[in-house]
């Protein structure tokens, strides 16, 4: 996990410098495509983990769902697997079904689920649903440190 977080890290930074015309030709062997890519490996290594860890699931959903709602040229993450998004899914359904999600995940999911554009291609596999009555993490900042770009992007918009 400690290697995926620190290759978005990578990414992600690289992305951002890029976009803010800070990176030279020189200083790095990376492309906007080549990162698209990169961040494509990424995810499906979050996929084939999902099953085992939670962690993993909620790092690769957040890919899916950022992945649709905000520019690839900011983000670095671009078209995705079809089979890894179809196993995230697939496992959150599960989870979902067997009562083991968390409220962490149950109150991005509500989140995500704002867009709901972003999963109708999965309904076939998955009704999902907002849930009622979560804590509400939105006033209390989790620990989202070394989570990736899913915990870059809930600091900055969680309140301290």
């Amino acid at each position: 996990m400690t290697d995926l977080t620190n290759k978005e890290n990578e990414l992600y930074l690289f992305t951002i410098n890029l976009y803010n015309g800070k990176v030279n030709s020189g200083s790095k062997d990376l492309t906007l495509d080549k990162v698209y890519a990169e961040y494509k490996n990424v995810h499906k290594e979050y996929a084939k983990m999902a099953n085992k860890d939670i962690e993993s699931l909620k790092r690769g959903l957040f890919i899916q769902w950022y992945s649709m709602t905000e520019p690839n040229y900011l983000t670095g993450i671009a078209e995705l697997d079809e089979k890894s998004e179809l196993k995230i899914i697939a496992e959150l359904k599960n989870r979902i079904d067997k009562n083991t999600t968390d409220n962490e995940l149950n109150w991005m999911l509500n989140h995500y689920l704002e867009w709901n554009y972003v999963f109708e291609k999965f309904k076939n596999i998955a009704d999902l649903r907002k849930k009622e009555n979560l804590k509400n993490l939105t006033n209390k900042k989790p620990k989202m440190i070394n989570r990736g770009q899913m915990g870059i992007y809930w600091n900055s918009i969680i309140e301290e």
